[in-house]
């Protein structure tokens, strides 16, 4: 009963007024052209017989679709709905037959038989009442899903979310260790004094690179200030054997990147291409706008290198990740070699950021 009570309370009651006046006047264009052909006269009775039944099945309205969402027809329950729905049917039809036969008896002076005109009026209030409670159940199907579409949206934004924090926990130990690692090969240099300013921008790097906001974007302005203070280690420790070109273009500085996305490439061209080289290595990050797409480069190039070390993957595998979990089809991410054995990384991602 609560959700019958509801569901008069919650009625669109203009809007059932109006699909009812709707159904009143073309049934009063059809009888009007029907006598209009017979050369006879509308009957006005039959005009207010009906429009007091169209009133009568306003009211129902609201039960009836009341009734649609919870006696449907669904595995298990179809004996029990069928029987619902009967009785129900009986019980409007008969309410619209006692109606119409009052209201002939008041207005017009007719006495009408009850069971003739009960049967009469079943035949057009069953067309009635299966639409209403066929629309009463096509609206409680479609909040349902529209409730699960929202429900599997929420999910699939908690995995995604889940999945990048994932994989950014496993990204800040990466960093750290590899930086760490240039640290201590300071140190075994007798490089103290370097070793020392490392540290200190080590500690900087950290408490950026830990900082939590919630978010897993940033300003690429921020971003590059990472890779700046990333590099001048590097470069503290390879000396002339690493040369850092890094460009950002002022129009682009705002637009939202993930969260250490150039740090594991950068960390790749390191590994991979400054330290196995016994020759100067070139090292770039470029960034610029085309339109609505954000370009990132990064190139390590040149140099005389030695054979490979085992280890890489890791930082690009978690750069693919993390892009394919925060922007879908909407982003490109390629790898193409450069001269001497190094490695060119470009990203194409929106200029505005990830979809919300």
């Amino acid at each position: 009963m609560d959700g019958l009570v509801s569901s008069y309370r919650r009625a669109r009651w203009r809007w059932i007024a109006l699909a009812w006046s709707a159904v009143y006047v073309i049934d009063v264009g059809r009888t009007a052209l029907s006598a209009h052909l017979a050369h006879r006269p509308i009957a006005t009775s039959w005009l207010t017989v009906a429009g007091a039944s169209m009133v009568t099945w306003a009211l129902y309205t609201p039960m009836l679709f009341w009734l649609g969402r919870s006696a449907r027809f669904e595995r298990g329950d179809r004996a029990r709905s069928t029987a619902v729905h009967a009785a129900a049917y009986l019980g409007v039809t008969l309410a619209d037959s006692l109606v119409q036969r009052w209201l002939f008896a008041t207005w017009f002076g007719e006495d009408l038989a009850l069971a003739p005109l009960f049967l009469t009026t079943a035949l057009v209030d069953g067309f009635s009442y299966a639409t209403v409670v066929a629309l009463g159940a096509a609206q409680h199907a479609n909040a349902q899903y529209r409730e699960r579409v929202r429900a599997q949206a929420e999910l699939d934004r908690e995995l995604t979310r889940a999945r990048l924090r994932a994989l950014e926990m496993q990204l800040q130990p990466h960093f750290l260790f590899n930086t760490l690692h240039a640290v201590g090969a300071l140190v075994r240099s007798d490089r103290a004094d370097d070793a020392v300013r490392s540290l200190a921008t080590l500690g900087e790097l950290l408490r950026a690179t830990l900082a939590d906001d919630g978010g897993h974007e940033i300003a690429l302005a921020d971003e590059a200030d990472l890779a700046r203070a990333y590099l001048s280690l590097q470069q503290l420790r390879f000396g002339d054997r690493l040369h850092v070109e890094l460009d950002v273009a002022p129009s682009v500085g705002a637009a939202r990147v993930p969260r250490l996305i150039l740090q594991p490439l950068l960390e790749n061209a390191i590994r991979h291409g400054v330290e196995r080289s016994r020759a100067a290595v070139e090292l770039e990050v470029r960034a610029r706008s085309d339109g609505d797409r954000l370009h990132l480069l990064v190139r390590d190039r040149g140099g005389v290198r030695g054979a490979p070390t085992p280890g890489q993957g890791i930082g690009l595998a978690n750069t693919r990740a993390r892009l394919a979990a925060l922007y879908g089809d909407a982003h490109r991410f390629e790898l193409a070699p450069t001269d001497g054995g190094g490695l060119e990384v470009s990203i194409e991602l929106p200029l505005g950021g990830a979809a919300s």
